[in-house]
């Protein structure tokens, strides 16, 4: 039997980030992965993507699709088949996180977003992946076409979240993945909390920093595949 699943992108991704899960999942998943359009809240995100997509599905958000994807949750839980949180967390930012995220938005005001996403490109990968001269390519390309104006209504709509733990009770199938490295989600952080979710299923692939789903696609694939009992 076909399963619908949707892909949600996180800050400074578009769909593209997930190229190498969609080639590598198995045929009875039927994969989406959407863009997240350039509102400034994470709700009016999520409502843009549920008018499109079909009566039922399985969801999974990678890091600010995360915040995405728990919104799409709170305005339709009869929709969503299981929930994957992707290199992410379902907390809102303290006080002093949202203004530091804020800050950032003077630089991109100033012109300098592409200065600052080179700048973060070793907190984001392992750094075995910092040699793969397709990979910097892919993630240099997929940046361009994300844009400045795309990051700062993200970066507004993350500071402006509110804390969805609440949602992760167990109700349906949920999976928290890990890239072995991350540390921007350490898994030792999505472990903790993963642990109170009844009937979660976990996972760590690697080796990969944040971007786990570009440096690991196949292990990503797997563990969505194996979430939704859809395995070869």
């Amino acid at each position: 039997m076909t399963q619908s699943l949707v892909l949600l992108p996180g800050l400074n991704n578009t769909r593209a980030v997930f190229d190498g899960v969609l080639a590598a999942l198995p045929p009875p998943v039927a994969a989406l992965a959407l863009d997240n359009l350039a509102l400034d809240t994470v709700e009016a995100i999520a409502a843009a993507h549920l008018a499109q997509l079909p009566e039922r599905f399985w969801l999974a958000g990678f890091s600010f699709g995360g915040y995405v994807a728990l919104a799409m949750l709170a305005q339709a839980p009869e929709r969503v088949q299981g929930i994957a949180m992707l290199c992410t967390a379902p907390f809102a930012d303290s006080e002093a996180a949202a203004q530091k995220r804020l800050a950032a938005l003077d630089a991109v005001a100033q012109g300098r977003y592409f200065e600052l996403v080179a700048a973060a490109v070793a907190n984001t990968f392992h750094p075995d992946s910092l040699a793969n001269a397709p990979l910097m390519a892919a993630r240099q390309a997929m940046v361009q076409d994300y844009g400045p104006a795309r990051y700062a209504a993200h970066v507004r709509a993350t500071a402006a979240r509110p804390d969805r733990s609440a949602l992760l009770d167990g109700s349906r199938p949920t999976l928290v993945l890990a890239g072995s490295h991350d540390k921007l989600f350490t898994p030792e952080a999505l472990a903790a909390y993963a642990a109170r979710i009844p009937g979660a299923q976990q996972r760590v692939v690697g080796p990969a920093g944040h971007l786990a789903p570009m440096e690991q696609p196949r292990a990503v694939a797997e563990a969505l595949a194996q979430w939704m009992g859809a395995a070869a």
